[in-house]
């Protein structure tokens, strides 16, 4: 029998390869950070060239925080939920994804609205209010990979040694806003939300299961655990869509539609400065001859914060 040849299963990208994706979306969205590629493997199926890349070192890490140092450091991981994962307990996002099994008391809402009398933990609030709550959340809205695949890769999409299955970007909601319109451009494909414990892997997960665009706004552990900025969400996209995406944030440039021309938000904008009897139509700002509210004002701009603070009212920091 000759030797198996795996190079029979490469995908085509139809002239977007990942590195290329990568670097596309790294130029055109202005993203911070290498956008992340994933794949699932089941036992047997990983080609034997990743092999190199299973991580059997000394850091013992959930996925979410690999991903966030294949973002930021360009390193490549192959998880096989067993050698790199801290000792439990642990955030169940290792299970969201199939590397390994759910914990016995989440799907009945135990562990996700109250501590374990049993444990010796005190009573302090969880993350729902009341078992049933975590259920609803769990049943009607997550989805979860079964325990099936042995391996699951991480990789920097722009230096990515395998075909991946989804493509996790991380940004602020313009990025991100602009990443699901190009989506959105020939498809009519509307990304939908998730939010809650553990609809950062899930999010993931519904994009390799579901075959659709998933965003999540987070939940606690996003923002504790992985580590992701705090004004970010990120935007899961099946990786088969990924090359029409690319083709739309090109066309875009190439045809003069630009991005992130906007003026300065919030309180920056002229028609939050213009003062109550003064004179000011939509988008005045853009018109050739037009004069600052900052210049024409005879006292400065007073700010919502300086409003507040003078009224003894509280001024929660700045972001």
């Amino acid at each position: 029998m000759d030797e198996y040849d795996w190079s029979v299963y490469d995908r085509d990208w139809l002239g977007y390869p990942p590195k290329k994706q990568g670097e596309i979306l790294i130029r055109e969205l202005r993203l911070q950070g290498d956008p992340v590629a994933l794949a699932w493997w089941p036992d047997k199926l990983m080609p034997p060239r990743l092999e190199k890349h299973v991580y059997r070192g000394l850091l013992r890490l959930v996925h979410c925080q690999f991903m966030m140092r294949a973002r930021w450091r360009g390193e490549t991981y192959v998880l096989d939920g067993i050698s790199s994962r801290p000792d439990p307990p642990v955030c169940n996002g290792d299970a969201y994804v199939g590397l390994t099994e759910v914990s016995n008391d989440l799907m009945t809402g135990a562990w996700s609205a109250r501590t374990n009398p049993e444990s010796g933990q005190p009573a302090v609030p969880r993350i729902y209010g009341t078992p049933v709550a975590a259920r609803r959340n769990l049943i009607h809205d997550y989805t979860i990979v079964p325990p099936n695949v042995r391996h699951l890769g991480v990789a920097p999409l722009s230096d990515c040694p395998f075909d991946p299955d989804v493509v996790v970007l991380f940004g602020n909601p313009k990025q991100m806003t602009y990443a699901s319109r190009a989506l959105q451009w020939y498809s009519g494909i509307t990304p939908k939300s998730l939010t809650g414990p553990g609809t950062c892997s899930s999010s993931w997960a519904a994009a390799y299961i579901n075959g659709e665009p998933r965003y999540t706004l987070g939940c606690f552990g996003v923002f504790s655990i992985m580590g992701m900025n705090r004004n970010h969400v990120s935007l899961s996209i099946p990786s088969e869509m990924m090359p029409s995406l690319c083709s739309v944030l090109e066309q875009w440039r190439e045809k003069g539609r630009p991005l992130f021309y906007e003026a300065p938000p919030d309180e920056e904008r002229e028609f939050v400065k213009a003062p109550y009897d003064g004179e000011y139509t939509k988008e005045d700002f853009l018109n050739p001859d037009y004069v600052s509210w900052d210049e024409r004002l005879e006292e400065p701009y007073e700010s919502w914060a300086e409003r507040r603070r003078q009224k003894g009212l509280y001024v929660p920091p700045p972001e």
